[in-house]
C-alpha cells in the first residue's frame, strides 16, 4: 500500500523529466561535438562519420515514436521501458570506449543510442507528466523543459574535463557510468499515475481517512480529471486540421531550431570570433535558455497559447535577423546570446502544451509520437540544407534568412491552427 508522502510526488516526476532530457540531448548533440576533434585525429574518420550516426540517431528515434509513444500513455509500461531506455544508453555511450571501426560507432552511437533516445524522449515523459498536472500543468512543463535547456551548459564542460582526465576512450566510459548512475534510480522511481502513491490530481488534499478509501477516491479523481479534457485518441487527432498545422510546424522546428543551432559556431569563426568567445556565447546562451522557460511558464496562464506561439515566432525571428545583419563582434554577439536565450529554447514547451490543449491529455504520448518521424527526418537534414547553402553561396546569410523565413511561416500555421470539436466521451484509460 502506498504511504502518505510529505510532498507530491508529481513534482519528483517533473523533475525526474528534466534530468533525463538534459542527458539524453547532452548525449546527442553537445557530447558527440566535444568527442569529435580527438577521435578525428586518433582514428583519422571523417567528420561525415560522426554526423551520419548523429542522423541515424535522429532519423531511426523518430520512426520509434509512433511505436512507443503509445506505451507512454500506459498506467505500468513506463516503468518497465525507462529502466531500460537507461541501460540502453549508458551501456551504449560506455562501449564507445572500444570501438575501432566506422561499423561499430553507427551500431552503439547510432542504432541502440536511437532506441535508448525514442524511450527517454522528453515528449514521452511530458505524457506522464501530464497525468499528474491539470490545472498546475504548466508549471511542471516548465520544469520538465529545463533539463533540455541545460544540454549546452553542462555537458560541453563535463566532456571536456573527462577527456582531459582520461583520454577520449575513457572519458566515454565514464560518461556511460555517470548517465546510468544519474538516470537509473530516477526510472526505478517512477510512477505513472497520483493514485499509484496514493496520491490526487495535482496535489489536490486527501478527504477519506483510510488508505483503502485514499486509493478508491483516488482513482476516481484522477480519471474524471483526465477524462474531463476534450479527449482525443491518435486516430481521432489525425481526422483534425489542428493535428496537421501542429505537425507541420513541429517539423519546421527541426531546420529552424536544430539545423539553426549546430551552424552558430561555424558562423561565428567565419565572421572572425575566436572558438573560445564563440563557445563562451553558447553557454551564455544555455543558462538564459534555463531562466526562459521560467519566464515564459509565468506568461502562459495569462495569455492563449495560440497568441503566446505566434508572438514566440516573432520574437525568435527577431533573433535570426539579429544574428544575420547585426552580429559582428563581442558585444554584439553576447547581446544575442543574451536574447536568444530568453526567446528560443521555449518553442518546446509551448508545442507540448498546445497539443495538451487541442487533444486532452489520456493519449498526449501517442498523438506527439505519431509526430516524431517527419520532425526527426527533419532535424536530421536541417544541418545538411544549412551546410549545402553555406557552401553554394560562400557565405551563412542566405541560410539564416530561410531560417528566418521558417519562423514566419510557423506563425502563419499557428494563427490558422484551430482547436479541434470534443471528438467523444473518452473510454478507459490503457492498463498496459
Amino acid at each position: 500500500m502506498p504511504v502518505r508522502l510529505p510532498f507530491y510526488y508529481g513534482w519528483f516526476v517533473a523533475l525526474g523529466g528534466a534530468v533525463n532530457a538534459s542527458f539524453v540531448l547532452g548525449s546527442a548533440q553537445f557530447a558527440l561535438s566535444t568527442f569529435l576533434v580527438p577521435m578525428e585525429e586518433e582514428l583519422g574518420w571523417s567528420r561525415n562519420i560522426f554526423f551520419g550516426a548523429l542522423s541515424l540517431r535522429f532519423l531511426l528515434s523518430g520512426m520509434l515514436g509512433p511505436v512507443i509513444g503509445p506505451l507512454a500513455d500506459g498506467v505500468r509500461a513506463p516503468r518497465y521501458m525507462m529502466p531500460i531506455g537507461v541501460l540502453l544508453l549508458g551501456g551504449s555511450l560506455s562501449a564507445i570506449r572500444w570501438v575501432d571501426s566506422p561499423i561499430m560507432f553507427f551500431f552503439l552511437y547510432g542504432f541502440v543510442g536511437a532506441i535508448a533516445s525514442a524511450i527517454l524522449h522528453l515528449t514521452m515523459w511530458e505524457a506522464i507528466i501530464l497525468k499528474w498536472f491539470s490545472r498546475k500543468r504548466t508549471r511542471a512543463l516548465v520544469i520538465g523543459g529545463i533539463g533540455e535547456g541545460s544540454g549546452p551548459l553542462f555537458f560541453p564542460l563535463l566532456v571536456t574535463l573527462f577527456i582531459a582526465w582520461f583520454g577520449w576512450r575513457d572519458a566515454w566510459l565514464w560518461y556511460g557510468v555517470v548517465t546510468t548512475a544519474i538516470l537509473l534510480p530516477i526510472a526505478l522511481l517512477l510512477r505513472t499515475r497520483p493514485e499509484q502513491v496514493g496520491q490526487f490530481l495535482d496535489g489536490a488534499p486527501v478527504p477519506e481517512p483510510t488508505a483503502a478509501e485514499q486509493m478508491a477516491a483516488g482513482q476516481e479523481q484522477t480519471r474524471a480529471a483526465i477524462h474531463g479534457d476534450e479527449s482525443f485518441t491518435r486516430q481521432e487527432a489525425m481526422r483534425t486540421q489542428g493535428f496537421w498545422m501542429l505537425l507541420l510546424i513541429f517539423t519546421l522546428s527541426g531546420v529552424v531550431i536544430t539545423g539553426f543551432q549546430s551552424h552558430w559556431i561555424p558562423h561565428f569563426r567565419d565572421i572572425g570570433i575566436s572558438a573560445t568567445l564563440a563557445a563562451t556565447a553558447v553557454s551564455v546562451y544555455g543558462l538564459l535558455n534555463i531562466t526562459s522557460r521560467v519566464l515564459w511558464g509565468i506568461l502562459v496562464p495569462r495569455f492563449p497559447i495560440r497568441r503566446l506561439m505566434i508572438a514566440h515566432a516573432f520574437a525568435a525571428g527577431a533573433g535570426v535577423a539579429f544574428l544575420v545583419f547585426v552580429v559582428d563582434g563581442p558585444v554584439t554577439l553576447f547581446i544575442w546570446a543574451v536574447y536568444q536565450g530568453l526567446v528560443l529554447g521555449v518553442f518546446f514547451s509551448l508545442h507540448t502544451m498546445i497539443c495538451a490543449e487541442f487533444f486532452g491529455r489520456p493519449h498526449i504520448g501517442s498523438i506527439r509520437g505519431a509526430m516524431l518521424p517527419s520532425t526527426s527526418l527533419a532535424r536530421a537534414g536541417g544541418p545538411l540544407l544549412l551546410s549545402a547553402l553555406r557552401d553554394a553561396r560562400g557565405s551563412y546569410e542566405a541560410a539564416f534568412v530561410l531560417v528566418l523565413g521558417g519562423w514566419g511561416v510557423m506563425a502563419a500555421l499557428t494563427f490558422l491552427s484551430r482547436k479541434p470539436a470534443p471528438a467523444h466521451v473518452p473510454e478507459q484509460e490503457s492498463t498496459s
